[in-house]
């Protein structure tokens, strides 16, 4: 079992123009081999681990939002 995964945040720009905010992510070995753990393979290119943590992270987002994190609106 992997017990110390570290993923890391930086380079963080946001564009008021178009609101969206864009930065790095750095993942250590044990995280990209909880990646692969979590696709069953062991085979993966980088490009496949980096599409698998950006679909993890928006899993994460809806699976938080939904459990009560949603924005009530009073209009």
């Amino acid at each position: 079992m992997i017990t110390d995964p570290k993923i890391e945040v930086g380079d963080v720009d946001y564009s008021k123009l178009s609101h969206t905010l864009r930065f790095k992510v750095a993942a250590n070995h044990n995280a990209i081999q909880m990646v692969e753990d979590i696709c069953h393979r062991t085979d993966m290119s980088m490009e496949e681990v980096a599409v698998e943590l950006g679909k993890l992270l928006e899993m994460a987002i809806h699976t938080n939002y939904h459990r009560g994190g949603r924005r009530i609106k009073y209009n």
